[in-house]
């Protein structure tokens, strides 16, 4: 099948719908050893083409089908928050089950430090310890209290509890210092964020400045509450030196990540990422019973363009006729070079028609495509070959294999169309 006409817009039923979710996001795997790379990546993430795969929900995945996450990185989520945000909370949610009881038993152990330097007062310091570790114990596990909150009473809590066991004890404001400080340092390393930091410190810092200034002698009370200021102001510098090589590493791990799944010249997926992604979906498609179709492209006379033009210009050619396929291209699909001037888009939920007006679009868009160079605007076209998964083509190497053959025939037929490829007739 051939067409060459001017192609209308392909919507499907499910287009503007939620659909399983792609690839999650792999942010923890980059590792720490590029200590390079976090002045680099910036540069990398902003001199690359702004060519995104347009990865937006289509439709619930059906049922059985497990959900599947792919933001765009860096941006807002419906929170507000960042992926580099989202990272964060994950590293502050794996150390409170490990911190969290450690604290408490560390916290109720000291009952023991009350009897030795006060026995009088001994067991009321231990009912007070008990009952704010009791009241922290909900943060320990992952419930739905949201990490910011868990975080913020365990701290509360259980620091709380050793303010108020101090304030109890004969000099027990002065000795409790050294744990009331160090307390701050701990948070600063599994806390970073300053806001969050200055939240969880807060209500403890007040409770022991208020108990200090009630229990101490004036000048003892001076001197404990500007030792405890100094900590305190000190370990909010390691809190902001930590967050500043958490974004670093950041920074790197999302140069590395973006190396590795875009193309470099055009902004197109890698092949690598793009045969990765397709599989996936393929294996999806075939499972739930819904419709999927490639289509590959190549540039028409490409070698022509470079051996009078010079490759400088062939790699604008490149370069604008993926932001003229990325444009064209529905909300659902993505688009990857597979090497040379060949390029593969993918079309989850299309039938042949959608498909085939979609690789239709492709092709008129980048006939309108004009290229500077010295000697003038460049025209371009190119020929594409479209394949529908069927059950003679139900793997990604099928599928490329059908296109490819249909790329070749658009090729021998004249150039600058679309063909189909047919789908094998049964044996007799």
């Amino acid at each position: 099948m051939e067409t060459t006409g001017r192609a209308t817009d392909c919507p499907t039923p499910h287009h503007r719908r939620v659909r399983g979710h792609r690839l999650h996001e792999l942010h923890q795997s980059a590792p720490l050893a590029f200590a390079d790379l976090p002045r680099r990546g910036a540069a990398e993430l902003s001199s690359m083409p702004a060519i995104e795969p347009a990865w937006r929900p289509l439709r619930p995945p059906p049922s059985g089908a497990a959900p599947r996450t792919d933001k765009p990185m860096n941006k807002p989520d419906r929170a507000g928050g960042t992926e580099f945000d989202a990272q964060l909370d994950r590293h502050v949610a794996r150390w409170i089950p490990v911190l969290g009881p450690l604290l408490g038993a560390f916290v109720i152990l000291f009952g023991a430090w009350d009897a030795w330097i006060d026995p009088v007062h001994a067991r009321a310091s231990l009912a007070w310890r008990l009952t704010l570790v009791t009241a922290g114990i909900p943060s320990y596990a992952d419930t739905r209290l949201a990490v910011r909150t868990r975080c913020l009473l365990l701290y509360a809590t259980h620091v709380g509890a050793m303010t108020v066991a101090a304030g109890l004890l004969e000099h027990g404001t002065v000795l409790a210092l050294p744990a009331l400080t160090g307390a701050l340092f701990i948070l600063a390393l599994v806390e970073p964020r300053p806001r969050r930091w200055l939240a969880c410190t807060l209500a403890p810092t007040l409770l022991f400045l208020a108990l200090a200034a009630r229990a101490l002698p004036l000048t003892v009370f001076l001197n404990s509450a500007l030792l405890y200021a100094l900590s305190w102001l000190l370990a909010g510098g390691v809190a902001a030196m930590h967050l500043q090589l958490w974004r670093r590493t950041y920074q790197a791990e999302q140069a590395l990540l973006r190396a590795s799944r875009y193309d470099s010249l055009s902004g197109a997926l890698s092949r690598g990422y793009l045969t990765e992604l397709a599989a996936r979906d393929i294996a999806l498609a075939l499972r739930h019973g819904r419709p999927l179709a490639i289509a590959m492209l190549d540039i028409d006379f490409f070698k022509r363009v470079n051996d009078t033009h010079g490759h400088g210009v062939g790699d604008r050619v490149l370069a604008a006729m993926a932001h003229a396929c990325s444009a064209s291209l529905r909300a659902s699909d993505y688009f990857g070079r597979i090497g040379g001037e060949e390029f593969v888009c993918v079309m989850p939920e299309a039938s042949t028609a959608d498909a085939l007006a979609c690789a239709e679009r492709m092709r008129t868009d980048i006939a309108a495509l004009a290229v500077p160079t010295d000697a003038g605007p460049l025209h371009i076209t190119v020929s594409l070959g479209v394949a529908v998964l069927d059950r003679h083509h139900d793997s990604w190497e099928t599928l490329l294999c059908a296109a490819d053959a249909a790329l070749y025939r658009a090729k021998a037929a004249g150039r600058n169309r679309t063909m189909l490829a047919p789908t094998p007739r049964p044996a007799c």
